[in-house]
């Protein structure tokens, strides 16, 4: 599995792209990742998470533990935006009913513009240059 971390300084939100097969392991460790680099990012709030490439294996139980950590492994309101292929629909839709069911602020979304949307991020935000 790859894992890629960027920050859209225009934006001020992380984009996290996973690509092959994700393990829990690893989805604990790119936490840990995102973590670190939220504390060295200067208040970003915010994370679009690509895992259209990215077929999981997950089991119910990982998913529910794994989702359960953001509460408090992350700030409070963080937003997270989740990009799925429709093969992985109906684990993306349990993640997000636990996720608000914690007063987790995460969505799940088939397409990046809806979920930039929510992230409250305009198409015009990502297609102008930092001065």
């Amino acid at each position: 599995m790859a894992f890629f971390l960027e920050k859209a300084e225009d934006s001020r939100y992380l984009r996290l792209t996973f690509e092959g097969s994700v393990t829990i392991k690893e989805l604990v460790q790119n936490q840990t990742a995102l973590k670190m680099s939220l504390s060295e990012s200067d208040g970003y709030k915010k994370a679009l998470v690509d895992m259209r490439k990215a077929p999981s294996a997950l089991s119910g139980i990982d998913i529910h533990q794994f989702v359960s950590t953001h509460k408090k492994e992350l700030p409070p309101g963080f937003l997270i935006a989740v990009i799925v292929e429709p093969d992985n629909w109906a684990a993306a839709i349990f993640a997000e009913n636990i996720a608000q069911n914690r007063g987790i602020y995460m969505r799940v979304f088939r397409d990046e513009m809806h979920a930039l949307a929510w992230l409250g991020i305009s198409d015009e935000e990502q297609h102008t240059p930092a001065l």
